[in-house]
């Protein structure tokens, strides 16, 4: 088994078909994953010209090969397979139905060979995590999409949800609506549709606007009227256009921010640095990647007269005052007024990071958008009451 598949010199059919055969009889455990190597290598090579006459038998002989073999025989042979447009149905089947994922997962995500009409055959006899991975396919149809929706497994809506490829019918996400009130990475995954109804999104933002005013009262600091006095600042600002201008001086940076490795948030200190050295559309880029929003929010946020969205970028990301401040002294307005930055010190001292979470929360759906996306199921609390169904 040290050589790869791809070394591996290819015998006649006839002649492997023998060795197969004996293998499987013998019970050489050795031998038999020997050959499950040597049956990839034929597979990837030169199973689309195997003539037709010959490749049912042989795909049977293989699945029943896999049969014998270890877990890790298995997943080499699956990893062989899955590049395949047109693979040996039998063989493939048995593999996607593997209850190891190591087999059965990278197959079922990639492989182009399955169809809609073959996933619907594979769906009710797989288990939650290589639905899963169904889910994650680069295409899905809204039959498939639909069914896997209906099993209610988080991980597999959660993956339909944030899969731009799948196809999922309005009212299949509307029927989601009702558990998005206890599930706030549920509420997030749907409002990132852009296919969600008008009315559907209407509702997660009054779900989303809901919790995020009794987070702020819950904290003793606002009463009710400021809370939505806050709320409406940060959702009009969210929603604010930016010039094409400003977009393209930052489209080099954003492309950049999108693309660095490191995890999030970016440390304060590089943030503080970049903009110690002007590096503002860095900056801002960067932090519209760390809060997963397109970078003209941020850009609305930091030209935006008043601070309140800009405080609850800087705070839901854990930063320090000292940076909220130096970002707001880097305004293109000129010097900043003792009036805003006592407003901006209160927002950084008085709301707690998940709620100035919330509250960027519930601006970015309206606007369209998704907000701290990552930090969703750390986040998740108790049920928010329902909310009444928008109209249309």
């Amino acid at each position: 088994m040290s050589a790869s598949p791809g070394r591996m010199p290819l015998p006649r059919l006839d002649l492997l078909v023998r060795d197969i055969e004996a293998a499987i009889l013998g019970k050489d455990r050795a031998r038999q994953s020997e050959l499950v190597l040597r049956s990839a290598a034929a597979l990837t090579r030169h199973w689309s010209r195997l003539p037709a006459t010959d490749k049912p038998s042989f795909d049977r002989l293989l699945a029943s090969l896999l049969e014998q073999v270890d877990e890790e025989a298995r997943a080499t042979f699956a990893q062989c397979l899955t590049p395949l447009r047109r693979a040996p149905r039998i063989t493939a089947t048995r593999l996607a139905r593997d209850p190891s994922p190591a087999v059965s997962v990278p197959l079922l995500a990639q492989c182009p060979s399955f169809d809609d009409d073959w996933l619907l055959d594979l769906i009710h006899n797989i288990g939650p995590e290589q639905q899963a991975a169904v889910a994650r396919r680069r295409s899905l149809g809204p039959v498939v999409a639909g069914l896997l929706l209906q099993g209610g497994e988080p991980r597999v809506v959660t993956g339909l949800l944030t899969n731009p490829g799948a196809v999922l019918a309005a009212d299949a996400l509307d029927r989601l609506l009702p558990e998005a009130a206890g599930s706030l990475p549920l509420l997030l995954a749907l409002a990132s549709r852009a296919d969600l109804s008008e009315s559907g999104r209407a509702t997660l933002a009054a779900l989303a606007r809901r919790a995020a005013a009794q987070a702020l009262t819950e904290e003793g600091e606002f009463s009710g009227g400021e809370a939505d006095t806050l709320l409406d600042h940060v959702a009009r600002t969210f929603r604010t256009p930016v010039c094409a201008a400003h977009l393209d001086r930052h489209a080099a940076s954003a492309a950049v921010a999108a693309q660095a490795p490191g995890t999030k948030p970016t440390r304060s200190s590089t943030l503080a640095e970049w903009l110690a050295r002007r590096r503002l559309e860095d900056v801002l880029a960067t932090l519209a990647r760390d809060v997963d929003v397109p970078v003209g929010v941020l850009i609305a946020c930091h030209a935006a007269p008043t601070p309140h969205a800009l405080a609850m970028i800087v705070r839901g990301l854990g930063h320090p005052w000292s940076l909220l401040k130096a970002l707001l002294q880097a305004a293109a307005g000129g010097p900043v007024s003792p009036e805003c930055l006592g407003v901006a010190h209160r927002l950084h001292f008085e709301i707690a990071p998940r709620t100035a979470r919330m509250v960027a929360r519930s601006a970015s759906i309206p606007a369209g958008t998704g907000a701290f996306l990552a930090a969703a199921a750390s986040d998740d609390g108790p049920p928010v009451a329902p909310v009444a169904r928008a109209s249309a």
